[in-house]
């Protein structure tokens, strides 16, 4: 654990001899379950400190200050439970849901709270498309995030839907996100949000592109967004 230690002092975060032991688990989980549910890759399972867990973490800070301590989190398209239980458990304080559409990953999530102990967190096995329609999941979250969901535009239609307004969206991307960026920000208009510019990560271990985009959630999303499901990706919103 010892690159994951490093990696979170340099984002002024320090690990716990309790948090040490549950991402211990965590990696242990991950390697029983991925034999028979393809939660990530053999090669980033090598590495899972770095690729997964310090990957994840680097959201923390920009929730520790912008969201409330007790923030509502969303993480859509949880998939192994990145970035969102990462950030649990640095943050043990805040309201975790986990959005994830294929069954048996759902299952290694429910499986996953109950073996680190995690209070305060939800697994809805659901597409984001439909639960973001639904009274108590639209505009009623502080914050939502999402990793490896797809392109820019498709990953703001899935989670700024979920905001409410004064919220916040808090991405990890990596290669050009400058151009990223700005190609996305009229798509981020439409659905209610303001992208920021993004932030390079810098932390060692990490890919030297990696970085931090974060929306504001500034006015309410359209009825009509998320459009159906399946839609998002296939057909991503225009600039």
């Amino acid at each position: 654990m010892e690159a994951l230690r490093a990696g979170a002092r340099m984002l002024g975060l320090e690990l716990s001899a309790v948090q040490e032991r549950q991402f211990h688990r965590y990696r242990e989980g991950l390697n029983e379950w991925n034999e028979r549910v393809n939660l990530t890759s053999r090669a980033a399972l090598a590495d899972v400190e770095r690729v997964h867990f310090l990957d994840s973490l680097s959201v923390a800070p920009v929730l520790l200050r912008e969201a409330p301590e007790t923030a509502r989190v969303i993480d859509v398209g949880a998939g192994g439970g990145f970035p969102g239980v990462p950030i649990k458990l640095l943050l043990p304080a805040i309201r975790l849901t986990l959005v994830e559409a294929t069954g048996k990953k759902a299952d290694f999530l429910r499986w996953l709270v109950s073996a680190l102990g995690l209070k305060d967190v939800c697994v809805v096995a659901q597409r984001a498309e439909e639960l973001a329609h639904q009274p108590g999941y639209r505009e009623s979250f502080d914050a939502a995030t999402a990793r490896a969901l797809g392109s820019l535009p498709t990953v703001l239609e899935l989670t700024l839907p979920f905001c409410e307004a004064g919220g916040i969206v808090v991405m990890p991307r990596a290669g050009d996100i400058t151009a990223e960026v700005d190609q996305a920000s009229g798509v981020a208009e439409a659905l209610g949000g303001r992208l920021r510019p993004p932030v390079q990560v810098g932390i060692a271990g990490l890919r030297g592109d990696m970085a931090l985009v974060v929306a504001d959630k500034v006015a309410h999303t359209e009825a009509r967004y998320p459009r159906r499901s399946g839609v998002p990706a296939r057909k991503p919103l225009a600039p």
